[in-house]
């Protein structure tokens, strides 16, 4: 067993390497994600006792691999581009959004007896995750485990399992619902699209790169991106020791990250750095990897059972309240649809599906609600976990 820190850092680097490359180059091992991979090699080699299964390493990494890909992230996100994404398509994110808040609330309270035993008094927690997953997609489920605190690696590993399989009904719901209800929602002229939005603001962006596929960066580009993210992040535990925890010291420091972030992100200087997405992808993977050398597998495997009621409960409402508050208020089915994949799955699964659909003109304003998600689902996450702490004690 290697208990060198430094070949633990060289497996664990093996393992995103190895995970990416399966997912790059065979489309049956790309279905199941490259965190799914890390996860499950990771698990694998702590299991087998390549690596031990508790490191110093391991929690090094993962408290500060999330706060330093958030801010990478975050900073790619201008917060000006979103007049171009119109009234309708802002109104139904904000819609599936309270579906998601609303579908999340209800399954902590349901599933608060299962969970219960794993998480103890902590089982509210859980509603944060899950509401930053189904608002700003994973980059806010990792970011509100870490920011919450939930410590069990294999509940981990089969909430972040059951939350990529759910992709699967999801991409079937969004795919096959328009096609049922057809003609069936009359647009009113409050959340009829834009017609400078459709022609001038998308002409031909419509097959711009998703946001996570940076252009070719320079090493003065990363040193200062690395700088800025480190920075941030020093400067948040900073602000929270000596100033927030003065007043409300039950502020997560992520929040803190985040906020810092966005504002960072609204500098043209700081937003034209390339190499943000790749970086704090990077990040994300060697937390992944941290988190599934933790992981007991067989233990993942019990809890998983317990999340995908959890999620079914969480998908339901969502698409109620999303389609049937639509439908209530008049909205486009096809602003819709788009709005509710921007919120799962974010700008990456919104081009594709607006091209497979003929919705072209749908493709920039979905995309940029999806980077609004990034930016708000943490904040939503927290507060939703508070609310269901009040509900269920």
């Amino acid at each position: 067993m290697i208990q060198d820190p430094l070949g633990q850092l060289v497996v664990l680097l093996a393992v995103v390497w190895i995970s990416i490359s399966l997912t790059s180059r065979y489309a049956w091992a790309e279905r199941f994600s490259a965190v799914l991979w890390i996860l499950l090699l990771g698990a694998l080699a702590s299991n087998l006792g390549l690596i031990p299964t508790e490191a110093p390493l391991y929690g090094q990494l993962i408290g500060l691999a999330v706060p330093v890909a958030v801010a990478l992230i975050l900073f790619k996100v201008d917060l000006r581009d979103l007049r171009t994404a119109g009234r309708p398509m802002i109104a139904a994110f904000a819609l599936a959004a309270i579906g998601t808040v609303v579908g999340v609330v209800v399954a902590s309270v349901v599933t608060a007896p299962w969970l219960e035993p794993v998480l103890g008094e902590d089982s509210w927690k859980i509603a944060g995750p899950y509401v930053g997953t189904y608002v700003g997609g994973s980059l806010n489920f990792f970011a509100l485990w870490e920011g919450l605190e939930l410590g069990s690696p294999d509940l981990f590993a089969a909430a972040n399992a059951v939350d990529n399989l759910s992709i699967l009904p999801l991409y079937a719901i969004w795919v096959t619902v328009p096609l049922w209800l057809a003609g069936r929602f009359p647009v009113r002229s409050l959340w009829a699209l834009e017609s400078d939005v459709v022609e001038s603001d998308v002409g031909g962006n419509v097959n711009a790169p998703a946001p996570n596929e940076d252009a070719g960066f320079v090493l003065a580009d990363v040193v200062t991106l690395m700088l800025l993210a480190f920075g941030v992040v020093w400067a948040s535990g900073l602000i929270k020791t000596h100033v927030i925890d003065t007043f409300a010291p039950g502020v997560p420091e992520i929040l803190v990250v985040t906020t810092l972030a966005l504002v960072m992100g609204q500098f043209r200087v700081i937003k034209r750095l390339q190499g943000a997405w790749s970086l704090g992808n990077l990040a994300f993977y060697l937390f992944f990897a941290a988190i599934g050398a933790l992981i007991n597998v067989v233990n993942a495997i019990v809890l998983s059972p317990i999340l995908f009621v959890f999620v079914l409960i969480v998908i339901v409402l969502h698409m109620t309240v999303t389609y049937g508050g639509g439908r209530l208020l008049g909205m486009d089915l096809g602003v819709l649809t788009i709005a509710s994949i921007a919120t799962k799955a974010g700008p990456p699964l919104v081009l594709p599906m607006a091209e497979q659909k003929g919705w072209q003109h749908l493709a920039l304003p979905g995309m940029l609600v999806g980077l609004l998600g990034y930016a708000i689902g943490n904040y939503i996450g927290f507060g939703a976990a508070y609310l269901v702490r009040s509900l269920i004690g």
